[in-house]
């Protein structure tokens, strides 16, 4: 068994605090406004924002959102596919970035959240994270 460096710790405090900030502050009151927009028809003020920025099916894009902020935070938290759900919430970030700066709001939060994405999908998990015991596993 490969011998756990400070690096492999970092990447896990880094994955642990990120999600668990995201998922808390944001990603699970978006997931119930998303799942009662979606399941149960109700009105859901992120939509029109969405609609604002220009994205094609607004509905859809307000939904992906919110499950990248919760099911992806939760996702990166525990180490499966830390770079495909960093990636994601990059992509998302950077619109949120770029939205709060068009409307003159304050940015350091989007900006805080895409800088510690960029950081997970450029270095990945660690080996402390569910998808190295997989591999492990196999």
């Amino acid at each position: 068994m490969k011998r756990l460096t400070h690096i492999d710790w970092g990447l896990l405090i880094l994955r642990a605090g990120y999600a668990t900030l995201l998922f808390v502050l944001h990603g699970h009151a978006r997931l119930i406004r998303a799942y009662a927009y979606a399941v149960h028809g109700q009105p859901w003020s992120f939509v029109p924002i969405v609609a604002k920025l220009g994205f094609p099916m607004p509905g859809l894009f307000a939904v992906m959102s919110a499950a990248s902020e919760s099911i992806g935070a939760v996702l990166i938290g525990l180490g499966i596919y830390t770079r495909a759900g960093a990636a994601m919430m990059a992509l998302n970030m950077t619109v949120a970035l770029y939205s709060e700066v068009h409307k003159g709001d304050p940015y350091e939060l989007p900006a805080l959240y895409l800088l510690g994405a960029l950081t997970l999908v450029m270095l990945g998990s660690g080996d402390i994270a569910v998808d190295r015991l997989w591999q492990r596993q196999r």
